[in-house]
């Protein structure tokens, strides 16, 4: 797994995981553990997203990380990259966030699966390169826009995503969606 590259960011996660754990690996394990304990609770319904607002987004990052953070939920106040990518600067993360949830309720319906595709590439683009949290934004990001596909109309088989596929039409999609539109095409159903 790419860490971020903004410092201590082990440290950080060390000395803020509820369970005293010393280690990264023993980190990692426990985290993968509570992860899929609360994302079954989703996939029962016994957790629901009806809502997609900024509040919403936010109450689903800490339904998924609450066992193992103690940030679950709560914007990041450091600035993030991987790689080469340096993500939405710490100080504009709210008005970012409000402007692109406001796009999220007042989205136009998805008509044709083309136009699902464009969309639901827009909307992940965006989600990624805000990235507010210090951990666990790539999986919130899809467990979410899974749930809003489908108001949409639209099942996202994301399980189905080809990885190395998936990850390079994310990298790409910081500056082109066509690939990521594509790769996302191939794993929407019409409801």
């Amino acid at each position: 797994m790419q860490r971020y590259n903004f410092g201590a960011d082990d440290d950080y996660l060390l000395t803020h995981n509820k369970l005293g754990i010393e280690t990264i690996e023993q980190l990692e394990r426990a985290e993968q553990y509570a992860f899929m304990v609360r994302a079954l609770q989703i996939e029962t319904e016994r957790y629901t997203i009806d809502t997609f607002t900024k509040q919403s987004f936010c109450a689903l990052h800490h339904h998924l990380f609450q066992d193992i953070f103690t940030f679950a939920g709560t914007f990041r106040d450091v600035q993030l990259s991987k790689g080469n990518t340096r993500f939405c600067q710490a100080q504009y993360l709210d008005i970012i966030a409000d402007e692109l949830f406001f796009e999220l309720q007042h989205e136009e319906p998805w008509t044709t699966k083309d136009r699902a595709a464009e969309r639901l590439a827009y909307f992940k683009a965006e989600l990624n390169m805000l990235h507010p949290f210090r951990e666990g934004n790539g999986r919130t990001i899809r467990i979410f826009l899974h749930a809003y596909a489908r108001t949409k109309g639209y099942e996202w088989h994301y399980m189905d995503l080809v990885q190395d596929d998936y990850m390079n039409s994310m990298i790409q999609s910081v500056t082109n969606t066509v690939e990521l539109q594509r790769i996302l095409y191939n794993t929407l159903e019409h409801r």
